[in-house]
C-alpha cells in the first residue's frame, strides 16, 4: 500500500522490507542491497520497529487526553449546576443584599475552561465572605441541597483546575509523541524512495522484482466516492457493530475500517481495524470499546486497486459503563 497517512507507514515499511529481502537473496553474493545513502534492510527495520512503537504510545497518549477531558467534563458539569444553585440560593435568601448584585453570571457547560473557572472562582471568594457576615435575617454557614458547604465546593473547584491541568499536560505529551513519531516518518521515507531507485538500478527493467516494487504513492487515478457508515454499540454481543452502502467503483479492492480513540477522529491518529473483501457490508469489532466507558470513532475507507482511497463519514460509539 501507498503512504497515505501514519496509519499506512508501518504496513508499507513491511512491504519494502519483505521486497528488499527478496533482493538481497536475488542478489546473492553481489548483495546485500544498499541505497545511494548507505541505507540497508536493517536500517528500515529499525524505523518500522520505532514506528510500531509509536503506534501504540501515541494511541496511548490519546487515551491520556480522552481522560483527562472526560473527569474534568465531569467535575465541570457538577460545579456549574452548584454555580447556579448557589446564585438561586443567594438571591432567594439574601436578594436584598450586595452579595446578590455581587453574584457571577452562572456558567454553562458549554462554556471554555477559562469562563468557567472565572465564574466558579467568584462565588469561592464570594461565599465565605457571606458566611463571615452579620445579615439580619440569615443565620450562616450557607449551604446548598444535601447539605453541600463552601469547603466542599472549594476541594470540588481545586480537583477541576487539576483535571484542566491534566488534561493541558497529556495534551503536551500527545503533540510531543506525535513529532517524534513524524520525525521517525521523515527517516523512514526516503530510505524507501532510494530503494526504488536502487532496485531500478541493480536489476533488469523485465525482472520481476522491479515489477513487483511497492509504491510509495497512489497510482494515477480519481478517488473514489465514499460509502454512508452506520453504526452503534450492541450491548448483546459487546461489541460496535457497522454496516455502510456499497461502492459501485470497478477497481474497488477492498474496504478498510479505521478508528481514533474519543469523540474526535484525526488522521494523524488513526488506527486500521480490518480489511474487508468487497461485497461484504457490515462489521462486528471490540477494538476501541473493550472497556465500559470506552469512546470512540469510526470511518470506513474504500480503497481500489490503484490504492486510491476516499474515506466515510465518522460514527462515534460510546460502550455504557
Amino acid at each position: 500500500m501507498p503512504i497515505t497517512g501514519p496509519a499506512s507507514y508501518v504496513p508499507t515499511a513491511n512491504q519494502f522490507i519483505s521486497h528488499w529481502e527478496a533482493s538481497n537473496l536475488a542478489l546473492g553474493a553481489g548483495g546485500p542491497l544498499v541505497t545511494e545513502a548507505g541505507a540497508t534492510i536493517a536500517i528500515l527495520t529499525g524505523y518500522r520497529d520505532q514506528l510500531d512503537g509509536y503506534r501504540d504510545s501515541v494511541q496511548d497518549k490519546l487515551n491520556a487526553v480522552e481522560i483527562a477531558a472526560g473527569t474534568a467534563l465531569l467535575l465541570k458539569t457538577a460545579l456549574v449546576a452548584r454555580a447556579g444553585e448557589f446564585n438561586r440560593k443567594v438571591r432567594g435568601s439574601l436578594g436584598n443584599t450586595p452579595f446578590a448584585r455581587a453574584l457571577p453570571q452562572a456558567p454553562q457547560v458549554t462554556d471554555g475552561e477559562a469562563s468557567v473557572l472565572e465564574a466558579l472562582a467568584d462565588i469561592k471568594s464570594l461565599w465565605p465572605r457571606i458566611n463571615a457576615a452579620t445579615i439580619p435575617g440569615f443565620t450562616p454557614p450557607l449551604l446548598l441541597l444535601g447539605g453541600y458547604p463552601v469547603a466542599t465546593y472549594v476541594t470540588d473547584f481545586v480537583a477541576l483546575k487539576a483535571a484542566y491541568e491534566d488534561g493541558d499536560d497529556a495534551e503536551t505529551d500527545l503533540k510531543l509523541e506525535r513529532e517524534r513519531r513524524n520525525d521517525v516518518q521523515d527517516l523512514a521515507y526516503p530510505v524507501m524512495r532510494d530503494y526504488r531507485a536502487a532496485v531500478l538500478g541493480s536489476f533488469a527493467p523485465t525482472d520481476a522484482l522491479v515489477a513487483s516494487l511497492p509504491r510509495l504513492t497512489p497510482e494515477p487515478g480519481a478517488t473514489p466516492d465514499p460509502v454512508t457508515l452506520s453504526g452503534l454499540y450492541n450491548q448483546q454481543l459487546q461489541a460496535g457493530s457497522f454496516s455502510w452502502t456499497g461502492s459501485t467503483n470497478p477497481r474497488l479492492l477492498k474496504y478498510q475500517l479505521r478508528f481514533c480513540a474519543g469523540a474526535t477522529y484525526s488522521t494523524e491518529t488513526e488506527i486500521v481495524v480490518a480489511d474487508v473483501p468487497p461485497g461484504t457490508l457490515s462489521l462486528l469489532t471490540i477494538s476501541g470499546v473493550t472497556t465500559p466507558g470506552d469512546i470512540a470513532s469510526y470511518r470506513l475507507y474504500v480503497i481500489l486497486d490503484t490504492e486510491n482511497e476516499a474515506g466515510s463519514n465518522t460514527i462515534t460509539l460510546t460502550r455504557p459503563v
